[in-house]
């Protein structure tokens, strides 16, 4: 009995519900199809369909079997590829999920050089601050601006992705620079939820975590920096997103003594995956355009 052959078929028949829905799609009879679940059931010694004239169902163990089997398949499908890469240049489609601004500021001129280099790989981006699920969603890799604590996740840290607080020169003028995290509680702020905390801001030299109360809570840091350039309060905020404002004046960074934190730049992917070679060079690419010092805190 050639196993492999019979948990393919023992799977097709799971996901097409029916013997007579996978003869249509796998181009093999039923007849055979259901000699080759019997065979696997039987260097089981276990039932793993119960079959009755309209419909088939999973037993406990049929249901554990099939989900192993999908594991299973899943890898030597990777494996296979994999070993087709060595020997040509790498193709396909990318599936990418990325912070929306982060993306559009600077990851899609990783995008445009990596594509020059390698023109048959095409990329399929999703652009959202929505932490997404890479296995359930079909994601290859994601980028993510966090600090990572997710054990089910491979994650290669890039760069740091230096934090600021920060408040417009206007708002300054009008209410006052805060010299210690401790003025934060006499000022209207700005908090980011998307960061781990929220409005839990902590500060290196000062023993205790602040809890921020904010006029205002938002998930985007560009809706951040609007409230922050209309004179509305102080934010922690990426230094990336506010860095020309900085430069035109029109924003300051305060409490400059005491440092936030840095986030961490890190492709993310699933443990679960054998990784591709297209998969693996665009993360190469990426740790060499982010390496060093790229921007400055």
């Amino acid at each position: 009995m050639d196993k492999l052959t019979c948990i393919r078929a023992f799977v097709s028949v799971v996901e097409a519900g029916g013997f007579s829905s996978a003869e249509r799609k796998t181009n093999i009879s039923k007849t055979l199809l259901s000699k080759y679940v019997a065979q696997l059931e039987q260097e089981l010694n276990v039932r793993l369909l119960q079959r009755t004239t309209r419909q088939i169902n999973l037993t406990t163990v049929g249901r554990n079997y099939y989900e192993g089997s999908l594991q299973l398949l899943e890898q030597l499908d990777e494996l296979e590829n994999a070993a087709h890469e060595t020997h040509s240049k790498p193709k396909g489609k990318l599936y990418i999920s990325a912070p929306t601004t982060f993306a559009e500021r600077y990851v899609m001129q990783v995008v445009s050089e990596f594509s020059r280099e390698y023109p048959e790989i095409d990329f399929n981006m999703a652009l959202t601050d929505r932490v997404v699920d890479l296995v359930e969603e079909g994601f290859d890799l994601a980028l993510r601006i966090a600090d990572l604590q997710d054990s089910c996740l491979v994650a290669k840290r890039l760069c740091n992705i230096p934090l600021v607080v920060c408040a417009s020169t206007g708002y300054l003028q009008r209410f006052g620079k805060p010299e210690h995290p401790r003025d934060l509680a006499q000022h209207q702020c700005i908090i980011d939820s998307n960061f781990r905390g929220g409005g839990c801001w902590g500060f290196e030299g000062v023993d205790e975590k602040l809890n921020i109360v904010g006029k205002y809570v938002v998930n985007s840091a560009i809706a951040v920096r609007e409230l922050v350039l209309r004179d509305h309060g102080v934010s922690v905020c990426p230094r990336f997103v506010i860095d020309n404002d900085i430069a035109e004046g029109t924003v300051q960074v305060i409490l400059a003594d005491f440092k936030i934190p840095q986030l961490g730049l890190c492709a993310v992917y699933s443990h679960r995956k054998y990784l591709s070679a297209k998969v693996r060079l665009f993360i190469d690419e990426l740790a060499a355009h982010f390496s060093g010092n790229w921007m400055q805190s």
